[in-house]
């Protein structure tokens, strides 16, 4: 009898100690739970604390809220993507639109800012779908929202540059799109003209206001080209390059020659000198008969950002 009794007790004991460790687990889950909960990503590794009603008032207020109560505009991602082509002439990736408005006209890639993304990942998707390239650094260049620059409704685009090397680009249109090339960018009297394979086009002809885009995304390239390193970011191999290669770069992108010695000068200063670049130890065989030394980028993951 006695040793039923404390056989009871002890597995009383076992399911109580069950239940208190359970209990423990549960509280210490929830509190992790809701920890988390206040924080979200900005899809860069940034956390971000999500907003919390400081009032029972205000967090009635959200709860009743109606977003329909006001005209929303849409926004859309465009990407101006670069390149330079076996001429080392600046270029810049079109597509054909398939749909209206301006079916048949030719535009930066770009498209709608999905519901559950930032306009960044929208960005990287576009850029993704169009030239089959995924990862690349991208950089905001401006917001557009001129009230009639779509007939469709009201949208405000916000515009992005890419820069990538001629051999990495696998161009396809994408889903909406009838074509896709490559244009050298030139110009006359009248503006921008965009030289292909098949096609030329003024600025006039492109759709919605992506001359006004395309002109600006200009700008700011030739403008950050000298205080930051963008230029690498256009080179076959960032690995081993040449100051020859490099210069041709930065006259592509300029438009102009640059003297060779004040660049050789300007080269070493600003990239060997700071530690930037250096010498891989090889040399290669340059336009003419003398050898060429050889550079590689120590860190090519400052490719974009100012130069200190």
């Amino acid at each position: 009898m006695r040793e039923g009794l404390g056989r009871y007790r002890l597995q009383n004991i076992k399911n109580l100690t069950n239940i208190v460790r359970k209990t423990i687990l549960y509280i210490v889950i929830m509190k992790v739970k809701r920890h988390f909960q206040e924080y979200l990503s900005d899809g860069k590794g940034v956390i971000i604390r999500m907003y919390e009603p400081r009032s029972e008032e205000e967090k009635l207020f959200l709860e009743q809220y109606d977003p329909g109560e006001y005209e929303k505009p849409s926004v859309t991602a465009d990407i101006v993507v670069f390149t330079l082509d076996a001429k080392n002439s600046l270029s810049v990736l079109l597509i054909k639109r398939g749909g209206y408005p301006y079916k048949d006209c030719w535009a930066i890639p770009g498209g709608f800012v999905e519901i559950s993304e930032s306009v960044d990942e929208a960005a990287a998707r576009e850029l993704k779908e169009e030239t089959d390239l995924d990862g690349l650094p991208i950089t905001q260049i401006g917001t557009f929202g001129a009230v009639d620059r779509d007939p469709r409704m009201r949208v405000i685009s916000v515009a992005y540059m890419a820069f990538v090397p001629k051999d990495r680009l696998h161009i396809k249109a994408g889903d909406d799109a009838r074509d896709a090339q490559m244009f050298e960018i030139s110009s006359d009297a009248d503006g921008l003209v965009l030289i292909g394979e098949r096609n030329v086009v003024k600025e006039t002809g492109l759709a919605f206001d992506h001359a006004h885009i395309l002109h600006t995304a200009l700008e700011r390239l030739r403008n950050r080209i000298d205080y930051t390193q963008d230029a690498f970011r256009f080179l076959k191999n960032d690995q081993s390059f040449t100051i020859y290669e490099l210069k041709k770069i930065y006259e592509a992108v300029k438009g102009d020659n640059e003297d060779a010695g004040n660049f050789r000068r300007d080269f070493l200063k600003k990239y060997v000198a700071s530690g930037i670049v250096e010498e891989t130890g090889e040399k290669s065989r340059g336009t003419g008969s003398r050898a060429a030394t050889l550079y590689y980028i120590k860190n090519p993951g400052v490719c974009g950002k100012p130069m200190q």
